[in-house]
């Protein structure tokens, strides 16, 4: 029994001896690698093109998925509030935050609202199976510090409108360093439409998408367009695509040779006509053009 254990002791240290780097140690060890020559701007920029094309591939499929599950669409007026106290030497500029489930909303600040902010901010959100209530926190926005939270409420949907039956006008107590509900009063319009399961999609205009620009200068805004929906439009138009051809203007143009500052603008206007002027198409092809 004792010479098993031995035996096995023996064993476990050969083990580690075999595992063990002996000799002289390579220079790289214990070193971060570095690259020997860095990214020419041609490289940066595609890369940046591709980890745009990434984000915006999963930011689609993720709304695919929650546009599986929506159960109605949620309109919240965030109108204006009576706060207990002013905080600070000065008035207060407040600003409200808003989240439902996972989705967080910001209304406009308002400059010298202090006690009595109003903002009259709506918004539009997809509720999900389970949503029976909503967060609200109010901020005071500093310039020189973080902004001071002034006070919040966890509210729960009133009946009506989570059965999409009546809209609901209410005023709700918030809580803050003066105690629960009394740190003033927020004033919210509620309303829901209810909406059957996939039924997100027949809703509204399209989802804008904004490519940001590798210069600094405004962003780039297209509407995705599912490659299903893509190739019965180019079934379509084809008897006109070599009738009249996609035109690109002089913007676009320029905002395309910024992101991909190694294809020259003929080609890029060539990919663009093909593509009957969808933008995120464009940028697919010129993308596995670099590849």
């Amino acid at each position: 029994m004792a010479e098993n254990v031995k035996m096995s002791a023996a064993e476990r240290r050969e083990d580690r001896r075999r595992r063990a780097v002996l000799g002289t140690l390579p220079e790289s060890f214990l070193r971060i690698p570095v690259d020997e020559e860095p990214l020419t701007e041609e490289e940066r920029d595609r890369e940046m093109a591709l980890a745009l094309q990434r984000q915006l591939n999963y930011q689609q499929q993720q709304q695919q998925e929650v546009n599986k599950n929506v159960t109605g669409r949620l309109t919240v007026t965030i109108a204006e509030a009576k706060l207990a106290r002013n905080y600070g030497v000065t008035r207060m500029d407040p600003y409200c935050r808003i989240r439902v489930g996972h989705q967080i909303y910001e209304t406009p600040t308002c400059s010298n609202g202090a006690k009595e902010p109003k903002w009259n901010k709506t918004i539009n959100c997809f509720t999900l199976p389970g949503t029976k209530s909503i967060d609200v926190e109010i901020y005071d926005e500093c310039t020189f510090s973080t902004d001071a939270l002034i006070a919040h409420a966890s509210l729960p949907l009133p009946e009506c409108v989570l059965k999409a039956t009546e809209m609901s006008d209410e005023w709700w107590p918030l809580t803050g360093q003066e105690g629960e509900g009394k740190e003033g009063m927020l004033h919210l319009v509620l309303s829901m439409q209810l909406l059957p399961q996939g039924g997100v999609a027949a809703l509204g205009g399209p989802v804008v998408q904004v490519a940001p620009s590798l210069t600094g200068s405004k962003p780039m805004e297209y509407t995705p367009i599912p490659l299903q929906q893509q190739q019965q439009q180019q079934q379509q138009q084809q008897p006109q695509m070599a009738a009249v051809p996609a035109e690109m203007s002089e913007a676009d143009l320029e905002e395309f040779s910024k992101m991909f500052p190694g294809v020259e603008k003929t080609v890029i206007k060539e990919i663009y006509a093909d593509s009957m002027g969808d933008k995120e198409a464009t940028v697919n092809s010129l993308l596995q053009l670099g590849q």
